[in-house]
C-alpha cells in the first residue's frame, strides 16, 4: 500500500507524539514520497513534491516567522502535510496559522508531546523504500503476466481475468458505446457491478494521469493504438493505490491491443462477449437470473417481458480437423449474419455460435411486441442476408417457447436447436420459422439424434435396402418414402411414380421381400416412417470431422 500522512500519523513512532490534525483532514491520503526536516523560512528551493515537512514550529512562530507564506510555498510546491512538534508542551499554534494552512490545503498536523525527528524519518524512509522495491517486484510480476498472455494471444477474457487477479478488483473491458465486452467480477455480486452501467460509465472520464478517477474514484485506461481507441478498461469501484492499478490496466491494454490486432477482426470481442454469456446460460455456469440480466443489459440487450429462444441453422460445409481456420471463419460469418438480421429487423437480442452451423439467439420481447410479427422481420432479414444457394435452401430457424425468466428461456435452447436441425428435413415453412408443433415427431428425432437404440432401430429397419449400391438404393427409398408420404394409397402412389398399378405392385413386393415385411401391416408401416425420419435427418446433419 501506499505511503499517506494518514499512515504515518498511525506509525507507533509517531502516534507517542499525540498527534493531532489542525487543518486539512480531508486531505490525509495523498502519497508521500518523502519526509524533510527544516526550521527555515524559505523551503520552496529545497522541496520536491510529495514531502511531509517535520518542524518545531519556528518557520510559524520564529521571531522572523512569516507563516502565511511558508504555507504558501509548502502549498506551491505540493508538499502532502506539515507536522510540528510544540516545543513548549502548553503551547498550541495560533488560529491564524490554522486558518491559513486550510485555505492553503495544506494539512496541518501538531505532536504534543516531544518525539525524536530522526525516529520519524528513519521509519517513514524505511517504509517508502520497502514500498518502493514491492512496486519494482510487483511492476516485473505485471510484465511477466502480460508478455506471457501477449506471447500466447490471449483472449480479451484471459487478459482481463489476468488483470482482476493481479490487484484483486473487478475490471471490465468495454467499448466506444460502453457495451461491456469481458467481465472478471472478482467474487463481487455482477448485479451490482453491472447495474446502470451505461449510465455509471459514461459519467467515469478516462484519465491518463493518476487522481482525481473519475466520479466513483475508478481507475480507467484507453485501449487501441494512440489516436484511434477502440475501448476501455475499468476498475469500477474505489481504488486504494490508483497507481498500481494504473499500471496493471495500462499493461492489460497493450495486451488486449496485440491480440486485436493479430484478430484484425473489429467485432470479434463483441462476438466472443456474447457468445460467453449464451453458453453460460445454457450450460448452467451463470445461475443467477439478476447477474445474467445484468450481463445482457451490459452488451445492450434491454432488459424484457419475455425472452425467446431462436436457433438458426444454416447449411454446412463438412469441416476436417486440418480445415478448422475455414470452420471458424464459416462461424464468424454466421454470427455476423444473424447479427445484422437482428439489427436490420430492429430486434433485440443477443447471438452466439451454439453448434457448428448453427447459431443460438436470445431475443428479447416487450410487453406489447407481437411475438409472431418480429420472428417474420427476422427471418425475412435472414432470407434477404442469407438466400439459398442453387439447389439448396436458405437459414432454417427454430423458436422455442418463451419464458419471463432469461435463464429459463437460455435452458430451452438445445431443444430450440432441435427443431431448427428437425426443420431442415421438412419443406420450407411459408411463415419463415418452425415451433415445435411443426415439427412434432421430427423434433424428437432430433433430440434422439445420437441415442444408439435409435441408430439402431433404424439400421434393423432399412439395412437391407442401406446396404444396395447407392442407385439401385436411392431408387427403393424414395418408393419407401413416397409410399408413406401417401399414407399407404397405392393408387395415389402409381400415378406419383408415373408406372402402372401392376408395376408398382411388383416393386412393392421386392421391397417386403428386402425387409421381410408386410407394408400393409399397421406397425410396419409406422416402423418404417420412423425409420425413414431417422435417416433422412441424420442426412442433412454435417459430416463430423476426422
Amino acid at each position: 500500500m501506499p505511503l499517506t500522512l494518514r499512515s504515518i500519523l498511525d506509525l507507533d513512532v509517531v502516534a507517542d507524539g499525540d498527534p493531532l490534525v489542525l487543518a486539512g483532514g480531508d486531505a490525509l491520503d495523498r502519497i508521500v514520497r518523502w519526509v524533510h526536516v527544516t526550521e527555515v523560512d524559505d523551503v520552496a528551493s529545497v522541496l520536491g513534491g510529495s514531502e511531509v515537512v517535520l518542524t518545531t514550529g519556528l518557520p510559524l512562530v520564529g521571531p522572523t516567522a512569516d507563516p502565511a507564506r511558508f504555507l504558501e510555498q509548502l502549498s506551491a510546491a505540493g508538499a502532502c502535510g506539515l507536522v510540528v512538534e510544540l516545543a513548549d508542551l502548553a503551547a498550541t499554534l495560533p488560529q491564524d496559522v490554522v486558518d491559513e494552512a486550510e485555505r492553503q490545503q495544506v494539512p496541518l498536523v501538531v505532536l504534543r508531546r516531544p518525539v525524536r525527528f530522526v525516529s520519524i524519518t528513519e521509519a517513514v524512509h524505511r517504509l517508502i523504500v520497502g514500498e518502493q522495491y514491492q512496486g519494482l517486484a510487483f511492476a516485473q510480476r505485471t510484465h511477466e503476466v502480460f508478455t506471457a498472455l501477449s506471447l500466447d494471444i490471449a483472449d480479451a477474457q484471459t487478459i482481463v481475468s489476468a488483470a482482476a487477479d493481479l490487484i484483486d478488483l473487478p475490471v471490465v473491458l468495454e467499448d466506444l458505446t460502453h457495451r461491456v465486452l469481458a467481465l472478471a467480477p472478482q467474487r463481487r455480486p455482477q448485479k451490482s457491478l453491472l447495474l446502470d452501467w451505461d449510465e455509471r460509465s459514461r459519467r467515469s472520464p478516462t484519465r491518463d494521469e493518476p487522481g482525481p478517477w473519475g466520479a466513483d474514484r475508478w481507475v480507467t485506461c484507453r485501449v487501441g493504438v494512440r489516436g484511434a481507441p477502440w475501448g476501455r478498461l475499468v476498475i469500477p469501484e474505489a481504488v486504494d493505490d490508483p497507481t498500481r492499478a494504473a499500471l496493471v490496466l495500462q499493461r492489460a491494454a497493450q495486451a488486449l491491443q496485440i491480440s486485436r490486432l493479430v484478430e484484425r477482426d473489429t467485432e470479434s470481442l463483441q462476438f466472443r462477449a456474447q457468445e460467453s454469456l449464451l453458453l453460460d446460460l445454457t450450460e448452467g455456469r451463470l445461475q443467477d437470473e439478476d447477474d445474467g440480466v445484468a450481463q445482457a443489459r451490459a452488451l445492450g440487450m434491454p432488459a424484457a417481458a419475455l425472452y425467446l429462444p431462436v436457433a438458426v441453422m444454416f447449411e454446412s460445409a463438412p469441416t476436417t480437423a486440418s480445415d478448422k481456420i475455414s470452420g471458424q471463419r464459416r462461424t464468424r460469418a454466421h454470427l455476423d449474419t444473424v447479427s445484422r438480421a437482428l439489427r436490420e429487423a430492429r430486434v433485440d437480442g443477443f447471438a452466439g455460435g451454439f453448434t457448428p452451423g448453427g447459431v443460438g439467439v436470445i431475443v428479447a420481447l416487450g410487453r406489447t411486441t407481437p411475438e409472431d410479427a418480429t420472428l417474420t422481420r427476422l427471418a425475412a432479414a435472414l432470407d434477404r442476408l442469407a438466400p439459398g444457394r442453387p439447389g439448396s435452401r436458405g437459414p432454417v430457424v427454430g423458436v422455442g417457447r418463451p419464458a419471463p425468466q432469461l435463464l429459463v428461456a437460455a435452458s430451452r435452447m438445445r431443444t430450440t436447436v432441435n427443431i431448427a436441425q428437425a426443420a431442415r428435413a421438412m419443406p420450407v415453412s411459408d411463415l419463415g420459422y418452425f415451433r415445435s408443433t411443426d415439427v412434432r415427431i421430427r423434433g424428437l428425432v432430433a433430440q434422439l439424434q445420437d441415442d444408439e437404440r435409435l441408430l439402431a432401430f433404424a439400421e434393423s429397419e432399412l439395412g437391407p435396402l442401406l446396404s444396395l449400391a447407392p442407385a439401385q438404393q436411392h431408387e427403393l427409398l424414395d418408393l419407401l418414402r413416397a409410399y408413406v408420404g401417401l399414407r399407404g394409397n397405392k393408387t395415389a402412389l402409381a400415378h406419383d411414380v408415373g408406372i402402372s398399378r401392376q408395376a408398382l405392385y411388383g416393386r412393392l413386393r421386392k421391397l417386403e421381400s428386402m425387409l421381410m415385411v408386410d407394408l400393409d401391416d399397421s406397425d410396419s408401416f409406422i416402423s418404417l416412417s420412423l425409420a425413414l425420419l431417422v435417416h433422412d435427418y441424420r442426412s442433412t446433419l454435417p459430416t463430423p470431422p476426422r
